[in-house]
């Protein structure tokens, strides 16, 4: 049996990138960047006008009233061919290009229209109400590095720099399937032996959360030959093919079996976490294989501990693992296990400081209260009694 850590870096040193793809910048969102991204031009490319209003020479206002000629008026998208001279005002739109001697704005609500004089109504400094030219960037800095994630934000700054097609790391062919004859579909009602199959949901969403391309296979019966074909079947043409439930100890946990029937290498196939200490790490040809847990949080904690970081390494991902943060215990928490914990929890900011609730839950099988879970709270190997606003690290889901 190996650490969490043991596994993490087993499973990353194992896993290769995928290498990359141009897609157009649409289908960019949420992609992982394969290049880094350059400022083609400045930003703003131009002095630019923060507030509706004039724009002055700052001089000719420094002292009140001033009364000034309006000479012109410029909106976003347009340019003022004159210059402002001395006693000169032009009305300014936001966005719009400071005309040439003007070196202030002063905004409209100050100021007072009259035929084609106005009073500027409060002085202005050099400077005022003006974003200079590259302020934000300078055409040729870098504003992205390969290795993150395109999000939002991305997108606008991708467009603003002429990336109408953009190379991204490749997403891996993911399957996903459940073993167990206890399963059985959504839509049908369980028997008093029977529960429904809700962990390819689970996985399903993670992994395309994650990026992945999936593909959900069902159920798997537990039989020798039923999974052995079912792995065979699921690695074709994928890169990673994820199992939940048999991998246990029981008569009926085949998956490591079928695995090794199969001629896979086995790199893991236990560790010191809680919940889901049975986990399969495998490898056949091109393919990786998770053998994940049955019980649903098991399954959810072991694939974003394990799996989400692989799936995030085939896309280049700079940063494969969730982010773990530093936060205030709002309750105590007690854990009498040997291992590993990872504890569902709800994150939260109350008065500017991070905080974390450990959330009721009633074991590896309780679904309804991981539903409500933001975070996971590490509770290592050697600690047993956390008190309350004691910080302690939380992985964010």
């Amino acid at each position: 049996m190996i650490t969490v850590d043991q596994a993490i870096s087993i499973v990353l040193d194992r896993v290769e990138e995928l290498g990359s793809e141009t897609v157009a910048l649409e289908d960019a969102h949420r992609r992982v960047l394969a290049e880094d991204v350059f400022a083609d031009i400045d930003l703003p490319p131009f002095d630019r006008a923060r507030m509706d209003g004039y724009a002055v020479r700052s001089a000719d206002v420094a002292a009140m009233p001033a009364v000034l000629r309006v000479i012109g008026e410029v909106p976003a998208g347009a340019r003022f061919d004159g210059q402002v001279h001395s006693g000169e005002a032009v009305k300014i739109f936001t966005g719009a290009p400071i005309p040439d001697g003007a070196d202030a704005v002063q905004k409209v609500e100050v100021t007072r229209a009259e035929g084609n004089e106005v009073e500027i109504m409060e002085p202005v400094s050099p400077g005022q109400f003006i974003t200079p030219r590259a302020a934000e960037i300078a055409a040729g800095e870098m504003v992205a590095k390969a290795g993150h994630e395109v999000g939002a934000a991305e997108m606008a700054v991708l467009a603003s720099f002429g990336y109408s097609r953009v190379r991204v790391g490749r997403r891996p062919r993911v399957a996903v399937l459940s073993t167990g004859s206890e399963l059985v579909e959504v839509s049908t009602k369980p028997s008093a032996a029977q529960i429904r199959n809700s962990n390819t949901y689970t996985l399903a969403a993670y992994a395309a959360q994650a990026g992945a391309v999936v593909d959900m296979l069902g159920i798997v019966e537990d039989t020798p030959e039923a999974t052995r074909d079912a792995l065979i079947k699921a690695s074709d043409n994928r890169d990673i093919v994820i199992t939940s439930g048999g991998v246990s100890m029981g008569d009926y946990d085949l998956v490591k079996a079928a695995l090794l029937e199969i001629g896979a290498e086995i790199y893991f196939d236990r560790v010191i976490i809680r919940p889901g200490k049975p986990i399969v790490y495998a490898r056949r040809g091109q393919t990786f294989f998770f053998g994940l847990p049955g019980n649903p949080v098991s399954t959810s904690v072991t694939f974003n501990v394990f799996v989400r970081p692989a799936i995030r390494k085939m896309q280049s991902d700079a940063s494969p693992t969730l982010p773990i943060v530093s936060a205030e215990l709002s309750r105590p928490v007690k854990d009498s296990s040997s291992r590993r914990s990872f504890l569902p929890a709800r994150f939260f900011v109350e008065a500017g400081r991070a905080m974390v609730e450990p959330l009721k839950w009633g074991g590896s099988s309780d679904l309804v209260a991981f539903m409500r879970a933001s975070a996971l709270i590490i509770v290592r190997e050697e600690v047993h009694d956390i008190d309350e606003g004691q910080l302690v690290d939380a992985v964010l889901l």
